[in-house]
């Protein structure tokens, strides 16, 4: 496991002392198409899910660039990147998005943690292809830590290569993680996943093929497991927000929705990505944005209230 300390580039508010602004993005899918050596095992399926499906056209790299541009013009103390940066796990995509990326990972600290998507094929450790271009931003082994002024990530592994899309966590994951909490609870923590632990309206995640097979155990460490002040996490390309319940109450969960998605507004669709504000150990601040064809601009009617 792994502690990751950031220098604290917060601003000062005048009336309550510190202040941490948090950008969230997440599954951005950036695509590259395969080499004929490259269509092995899940790949077969991903790609014909994307080039004979139709599943490419959902994702857009002039939102993923509008995102980027957006996070960047906001100067966010931290980014945290919640996993499925490519389409396929191919290095020409990882590439890519190192390029993509670089305007945020130049200026800001950020957390980032590999989706299923950066998992298509078999490695020692879930996210080591993803690791030789982004370790210094993900750490080198999960569960790690992230602390940035009066802000704490703390990341667990939810990802395996799986013929379908079903996650795992290992379990002594999640004591590791109980001992790095005990360590921070002076900071407003994030849980940091790919995988949901809850749908939309707060029932568990589903179906089951594309779902964190043991999310019962993982949620039950939620339950009993305290410093935990808010849950981050991506998968679901359809934002929402709920709650879990914690030892202490309530845990907000947040998914801004993929970051990468198109534009479509025939079906009523489009990329999103988050800010939070954190201020003496409170969430103080909720923002999303949504793409409009050409930028970011806030949700009309405050984050989350268009249900997408």
């Amino acid at each position: 496991m792994s502690t990751i300390l950031a220098p604290g580039r917060v601003k000062q508010n005048v009336s309550s002392g510190v202040l941490v602004k948090i950008a969230h993005i997440t599954d951005l899918h950036v695509q590259a198409a395969p080499r004929l050596g490259e269509m092995t095992g899940k790949r077969l399926l991903g790609t014909a899910n994307l080039y004979v499906l139709g599943r490419r056209t959902k994702f857009s790299l002039s939102a993923q660039e509008a995102a980027i541009a957006s996070v960047v013009a906001a100067e966010p103390d931290v980014v945290v990147f919640t996993g499925d940066l490519t389409a396929q796990a191919l290095d020409a995509e990882f590439s890519l998005a190192r390029t993509l990326l670089e305007p945020i990972l130049s200026r800001f600290p950020t957390v980032m943690i590999p989706g299923n998507h950066d998992t298509y094929v078999r490695e020692k450790t879930p996210g080591d292809r993803m690791r030789e271009l982004f370790g210094k931003w993900m750490g080198p082994e999960m569960p790690a830590l992230h602390v940035h002024g009066d802000a704490a990530f703390i990341c667990i592994e939810t990802c395996r290569c799986h013929p379908l899309s079903s996650g795992w966590t290992p379990e002594e994951q999640l004591a590791e993680a109980a001992t790095k909490l005990q360590n921070i609870q002076d900071k407003f923590t994030f849980l940091c996943l790919h995988y949901p632990l809850l749908g939309r309206h707060g029932e568990p995640y589903g179906p089951s093929t594309r779902a964190l097979a043991n999310a019962d155990a993982v949620r039950e460490w939620v339950n009993t497991t305290p410093g935990i002040n808010a849950i981050v996490h991506g998968h679901e390309h359809h934002g929402f927000k709920t709650n879990i319940s914690g030892p202490n109450g309530p845990v907000t969960i947040l998914n801004p929705g993929a970051t990468g998605y198109a534009h479509l507004p025939e079906q009523n669709r489009t990329s999103h990505l988050c800010f939070y504000t954190v201020e003496d150990g409170k969430m103080t601040g909720l923002e999303r944005l949504l793409f409009d064809g050409t930028s970011f601009s806030p949700e009309p009617g405050g984050a989350f209230s268009t249900g997408r």
